[in-house]
């Protein structure tokens, strides 16, 4: 990747984030640019083929994401960026969407997948950082990982440390109250880690767990170092599939 290519993407984002500041109005799809932080790339054509390929009855279960077909639905939607997360538990997968995103400008990073409780995290985190599309890991409740067990290991906890000093973030996945409160726990021992919390929309808490649901969100409030990232916002709920913002605005609000 070239210098010119990185610093133009970084335009796109600080321009994306300069119409959002307050007092900016929402603009049109023409007027506002706009940076999808939640995409995944997988191709199931492979030799290898893939771990993961979306839904079943998706198209892309057998035609596969890959950053043109992804830029010819999000462009005229005023999308000029993405950032991909990982679809797959393979180290190797990781230089696979790096290599995607060299050659297709609409992909602005990349969340990855390393393990930093393995012996290796250190040198695999040091050979993907090298390219500055890399930004971080993600880890949660998919691939049979635990971070609510994870969250006690100090081997676990060194490797996010190092992620931490490398100034890249981690994400969790698929919540559920374990894992919000895993990730207070992590931030209170690596209080320099930003955290991305992914998906949060779509998490229903039973109402057995909504006063640890509601102490998880006022604790995040006080950590600027926690984000909470509204993807899947729309998602089942009651044996159905709802479109109407009234039936989200709530739990955004």
């Amino acid at each position: 990747m070239t210098t010119a290519t990185f610093s133009r993407r970084g335009a796109l984002i600080a321009a994306s984030a300069a119409s959002l500041l307050p007092g900016s109005a929402f603009g049109s799809a023409a007027t506002t640019p706009i940076i999808d932080a939640h995409i995944h790339l997988f191709d199931p054509k492979r030799p290898q083929s893939v771990p993961y390929a979306g839904p079943e009855t998706s198209p892309t279960h057998s035609a596969g994401s890959l950053p043109a077909t992804y830029a010819a639905h999000a462009r005229p939607l005023g999308i000029v960026g993405a950032i991909v997360v990982e679809a797959s538990p393979w180290v190797e997968d990781n230089l696979w969407v790096l290599e995607q995103a060299a050659t297709n400008p609409i992909i602005l990073g990349m969340i990855g997948n390393l393990r930093p409780e393995n012996p290796d995290f250190a040198e695999l985190l040091g050979r993907f950082h090298r390219n500055p599309l890399f930004r971080g890991i993600r880890y949660g409740n998919l691939w049979d990982y635990d971070l609510a067990a994870q969250s006690r290991n100090p081997t676990f906890l060194d490797g996010l440390k190092r992620l931490a000093d490398a100034d890249l973030v981690l994400e969790t996945a698929n919540q559920d109250v374990a894992l919000l409160e895993a990730a207070l726990r992590v931030s209170d021992a690596v209080p320099q880690l930003r955290i991305v919390i992914d998906h949060l929309p779509a998490f229903d808490p039973k109402p057995g767990d909504q006063a640890a649901y509601q102490a998880a969100l006022r604790n995040f409030a006080n950590r600027p170092q926690i984000a909470c990232k509204l993807s899947e916002i729309i998602h089942p709920a009651g044996g159905a599939i709802r479109t109407d913002l009234p039936a989200y605005r709530d739990r955004l609000d």
